[in-house]
């Protein structure tokens, strides 16, 4: 009762004694929030289950260099008990930039398929890249690989059915997920929930996820010189994509699985070789995935929580929708008033004004609480990471908003340890220099018209 509570809030937030209910509901929900923990995770490695003495070795491991070792180890600590999923060791996460770079690996990655590919998306298109995916697939459902594809009815409505037919024909075993079409069998009802959530898992190997879907929208680099002179909503967006090897793609897979509908599908065990022989696999992942309207709290919302409260030097976000609840940007604000370097990179253009403008409608307090906000100025940024400490990193499809939150579902994966925190801020201080930051003083001096559409967006932000 207290999360929809306070996630529906915003519909009636122009009543003033409900304004006021919010804010004693706020500080009902930060109490709430658990201090400390000293419970050991659960952490499993190709073998299995680590005994606690082992995993309380790996988490001192990840924990050393970061600034506070304490609150990193209690942070990494409550991962456990927000998945049914446990914390993985011995994983190799590559970061992937962009569309060109994740296509390539992903499509290099089907071509190798030698049993199994599932795909979990919320736009699949008929347009260019959605063909080459489509022949990429038809190729190995026709060498006898098994293929079997989610696409979300309202993320891919602009796709002929004819498109997926030929999916179909092909061998590929093709689902909809929540079609609200009622003369193919379809529930309109259904069309607030959607699965939002981009997943590729081939053979149990090698998995994907983050904010990348299958669409000509990404076909070229957000750095690509000729994009000042597109419209950049059309091509090169600026978006971040990961690719797992090790013990973890059973969680994508079992992520994936929640979703289909039909036989069991049970992740088959042993195929790391990769990482036995190339050393480089010293990543603990962990894999957060929720299910929108299901009425419970998100844990990918509570993971962020719980690193928010806890970091003692760095909260570094980046995110194409950030309208998040009170508590989530009251957090920040706390963060920063401890000391914390706390900045956002977000859209300086979108292709929702109104997500938009409710983003914007938080500028005033999080500036005046000395939290530094960029808004990109060449390009439409699409990702949805952060990076704390240096140590705690997610990459995802989960949006800090409502829809998000309370309507899709999703899935974040959330590496451990400073090797890739480094690459998430190497990145993040690279993409800084395509924005300029917004101050204090240039906010409050913002149009009244602007500010109007501030306040409407405040109405319509739960829907977005």
């Amino acid at each position: 009762m207290y999360k929809q509570a306070r996630w529906l809030m915003p519909e009636t937030r122009n009543v003033a004694l409900l304004a006021a209910f919010s804010a004693s509901l706020l500080a009902c929900s930060v109490a709430r929030i658990p201090v400390s923990t000293t419970a050991t995770p659960t952490i499993v490695n190709e073998e299995g289950v680590m005994s606690t003495d082992q995993a309380e070795k790996v988490v001192q491991t990840i924990v050393k260099d970061s600034p506070d070792p304490t609150a990193a180890a209690e942070s990494i600590s409550m991962l456990t008990s927000l998945s049914e999923t446990p914390l993985y060791k011995g994983n190799k996460a590559t970061l992937l930039v962009d569309g060109p770079r994740t296509y390539a690996a992903m499509l290099e990655a089907i071509a190798a398929a030698r049993e199994s590919i599932n795909i979990e998306t919320y736009i699949f298109a008929d347009d260019e890249v959605g063909q080459r995916f489509a022949d990429a697939l038809i190729e190995r459902s026709r060498a006898g690989v098994t293929v079997r594809l989610i696409y979300d009815s309202i993320g891919s409505w602009i796709s002929d059915e004819e498109f997926f037919d030929l999916l179909t024909n092909a061998g590929i075993q093709v689902q909809e997920f929540n079609g609200i079409n009622p003369l193919s069998g379809g529930n309109p009802l259904k069309a607030n929930n959607r699965t939002h959530r981009k997943l590729l898992i081939v053979d149990d190997a090698v998995a994907f996820t983050g904010g990348i879907n299958v669409s000509n929208t990404y076909s070229s680099a957000s750095n690509d010189r000729l994009r000042k002179r597109k419209d950049p909503l059309l091509s090169g967006w600026r978006d971040t994509h990961l690719a797992v090897r090790g013990p973890a793609v059973a969680a994508f897979q079992a992520a994936f699985a929640d979703n289909w509908e039909g036989e069991e599908l049970t992740p088959a065990a042993g195929q790391f070789a990769e990482c036995k022989t190339d050393g480089s696999c010293d990543d603990v992942v962990a894999v957060l995935h929720s299910e929108g309207g299901d009425g419970q709290e998100s844990p990918i919302y509570r993971a962020y929580l719980e690193a928010m409260q806890r970091t003692e030097s760095r909260i570094w976000i980046t995110q194409a929708y950030f309208a998040p609840d009170e508590t989530f940007t009251t957090l920040l604000g706390d963060a920063a008033a401890r000391g914390v370097d706390v900045r956002l990179i977000v859209p300086g253009i979108s292709d929702s004004a109104a997500i938009l403008h409710a983003s914007r409608s938080r500028y005033g307090k999080l500036l005046e609480r000395g939290i530094r906000i960029y808004e990109t100025t060449g390009t439409f940024l699409h990702a949805k990471t952060a990076v704390i400490d240096g140590v705690w990193s997610t990459v995802g499809s989960s949006n800090l908003d409502y829809r998000s939150f309370l309507h899709n579902d999703e899935v974040n994966a959330i590496v451990l340890g400073p090797h890739f925190g480094k690459q998430m801020e190497a990145q993040f201080e690279l993409d800084l220099s395509d924005t300029r930051e917004v101050t204090l003083e240039q906010w409050k001096q913002r149009p009244a018209l602007d500010r109007l559409k501030e306040v409407f967006s405040w109405v319509v932000e739960y829907w977005l």
